[in-house]
């Protein structure tokens, strides 16, 4: 069953996993895994329903061995009311969808089908609302989200269909590196009103930004330097003139200052991805949405600009060493 919500005990509030990862590397360390209860109000009154936080402490991943992102998942010793919010959602899920002959959400090695980014929205006061169809709408938090399956004495709360539309990119990007190269030419993502286009085609590679029309996804290898409390992301690759032969390459990079990242909901963990990431041994791939300006005092290079910082988001890996083996005479 899948899970997107939870009430947090020690917050004392309904989050998704990224509000929750967020707020555990908020808290000084030496820092404590938290207690989740199921995010419907009569379930977790009737049962203290408990309910499972996956990898939301983990920071890094290390090489390139495969880490399942974060997510919430039930716990096998608790029981589930059956008018739950999570419960009801999984049997109209069901009834709705009629398995296909081949449904684009099946069939992949690494990623189950409600985790599986349909529309990606950067706008969310541009969403479609509650007289659209398709799966459940899921939301990016915010520092006051909420979200209590209402009971008979408040407003019921209302669905779409669409469980594949999300606001915050790093929601895709988990997806997004979950598909396999062949899985990411299958699978189908609509930035915005745009057209759709296969994962593939969705997430363009940096140096390719000036040969590309309409909203895509862009991401490269980076470099983090500690600049005192900020922090300056610099690309490995450099944009590729367009055409070919007009000009010479540029290079781009990302200035984030401490007050930019402290204001925002999900800064004291991007803040903690760049401090290890700008540590010896570790590297960083970025990927945003938003566009490149000409950076404000350096003409040979591009900046990049964006929107909220929900726009922005980090893979940041350790490099694995190999233990030298003795040599043996």
């Amino acid at each position: 069953m899948h899970i997107a919500r939870a009430y947090c005990v020690e917050a004392e509030s309904i989050v998704d996993i990224y509000k929750a990862r967020a707020l555990f590397f908020a808290g000084d360390e030496p820092r404590v895994r938290f207690e989740f209860l199921c995010s419907d109000e009569l379930c977790r009154a009737s049962n203290a329903t408990k309910v499972i936080g996956v990898n939301y402490d983990k920071l890094v991943e290390e090489g390139d061995c495969f880490v399942q992102k974060p997510h919430f998942r039930t716990n096998a010793g608790c029981v589930h009311i059956d008018s739950c919010e999570w419960v009801a959602r999984e049997r109209e899920i069901r009834r709705l969808e009629a398995p296909p002959a081949r449904s684009p959400c099946r069939g992949f090695r690494r990623l189950k089908a409600d985790d599986l980014v349909g529309v990606f929205w950067p706008d969310p006061s541009a969403a479609p609302g509650p007289t659209d169809t398709g799966p459940i709408v899921a939301r990016s938090p915010s520092p006051n989200h909420r979200g209590i399956l209402s009971n008979d004495s408040r407003p019921q709360r209302t669905y779409t269909l669409n469980r594949t539309t999300v606001d915050f990119l790093e929601t895709v990007i988990s997806a997004y590196e979950l598909l396999d190269s062949d899985e990411r030419h299958e699978a189908q993502l609509r930035i915005g009103s745009g057209p759709t286009f296969s994962y593939s085609k969705a997430f363009c590679r940096i140096q390719y930004y000036l040969g590309i029309f309409g909203p895509r996804i862009f991401h490269g290898g980076v470099r983090v330097e500690v600049h005192g409390p900020n922090y300056a992301v610099r690309f490995f690759d450099r944009i590729r003139p367009y055409p070919a032969g007009s000009s010479s390459p540029r290079s781009v990079s990302l200035y984030l200052k401490r007050d930019q990242l402290r204001s925002h909901w999900n800064g004291r963990f991007l803040a903690a991805q760049l401090a290890e990431a700008a540590k010896p041994a570790h590297y960083a791939h970025c990927y945003f949405f938003g566009r490149l300006v000409p950076h404000p005092t350096h003409h040979d290079r591009l900046a990049v600009e964006l929107q909220t910082l929900n726009h922005l988001a980090f893979t940041v890996r350790a490099v694995r060493t190999i233990p030298r083996q003795r040599a043996t005479g």
